[in-house]
């Protein structure tokens, strides 16, 4: 997968940035009376409390994205913001019609009173029930991982190896050998190589019991298998012997702070978007 290459999940390894920036606007007692949002309501609201608080959080999260020069940035905040208001204003409690239909309605309203200029419509109605699916499942497995991080020092020995995301990495896991979405199966990719390494290297749990199996599909079209000895005798075989060495030495050399190893991972991850927006755990 392209580092740089846009698809629809880019959103969930990026979670973290979009969540603290809605999570600011949504909590702010500041009383902005933002237009739009004066006499807003929507009947699957009603338990959350100020509404106009909720869409007061979207309008300053659009007017944010609309800032940026950022086509991957944008694109992935708009699929966040999704993942927010399925999960944070309505609990995962209405469908995802409805969901998509309240934040279609808010983004109607920013349009109309914040001169969005409809700058945002590719982003949004790619936003369909097939994809959206899976990011809320990729963001709940980076929500739980960041968790698991965060309390990773006030873990019991019998614990520190559990991050909570194997039932749910099957399930996905299951989901990507059985379909054809290759950007949903490379997000698994990278969530599994930045799991791994976060157990393997920062909580130094080395049991395979504790890492996620690889993603691995099988073409339905046909199967191309590769003899041992073909690699050892063709300018495939030093290349994979190079790979597999060069990766042995990382993992045998690295004896930094836990922090400062996941720096090196996201600048060294040539596989994934966290690289280009450097997503570390330095907050923690």
């Amino acid at each position: 997968m392209n580092p740089t290459a846009n698809n629809h999940y880019n959103a969930a390894a990026l979670s973290n940035r979009y969540k603290e920036k809605l999570d600011s606007y949504k909590n702010s007692t500041e009383m902005k009376n933002m237009a739009g949002c004066n006499g807003f309501h929507n009947e699957h609201l009603n338990a959350k409390g100020n509404q106009n608080k909720i869409c007061e959080a979207v309008m300053l999260f659009l007017s944010h994205l609309q800032k940026e020069t950022d086509p991957i940035y944008r694109d992935s905040g708009c699929k966040y913001l999704y993942y927010w208001l399925y999960t944070y204003a309505l609990d995962k409690n209405v469908t995802t019609e409805n969901t998509l239909n309240l934040y279609k309605y808010l983004y109607k309203r920013y349009n109309e009173y914040h001169r969005g200029l409809n700058t945002f419509d590719n982003y949004i109605n790619d936003i369909n029930e097939h994809t959206s699916d899976k990011l809320v499942k990729l963001t709940d497995m980076y929500d739980i991982l960041d968790n698991f991080y965060e309390r990773r020092t006030s873990l019991e020995s019998n614990n520190k190896c559990k991050s909570g995301v194997t039932e749910l990495y099957a399930k996905c896991l299951d989901e990507c050998r059985k379909g054809y979405d290759d950007d949903f199966c490379d997000e698994l990719k990278i969530f599994r190589k930045k799991h791994n390494f976060i157990i393997q290297k920062v909580q130094l749990c080395q049991e395979k019991e504790y890492l996620l199996p690889p993603v691995v599909r099988v073409n339905r079209v046909g199967m191309t298998i590769i003899p041992l000895t073909l690699i050892s005798f063709t300018a495939f075989g030093p290349w994979i012997r190079h790979q597999i060495g060069k990766n042995r030495n990382v993992l045998n050399n690295m004896n930094e702070e836990p922090d400062q190893l996941l720096n090196i991972y996201e600048i060294e991850d040539d596989n994934s978007n966290i690289r280009n927006y450097n997503i570390a755990y330095n907050s923690s």
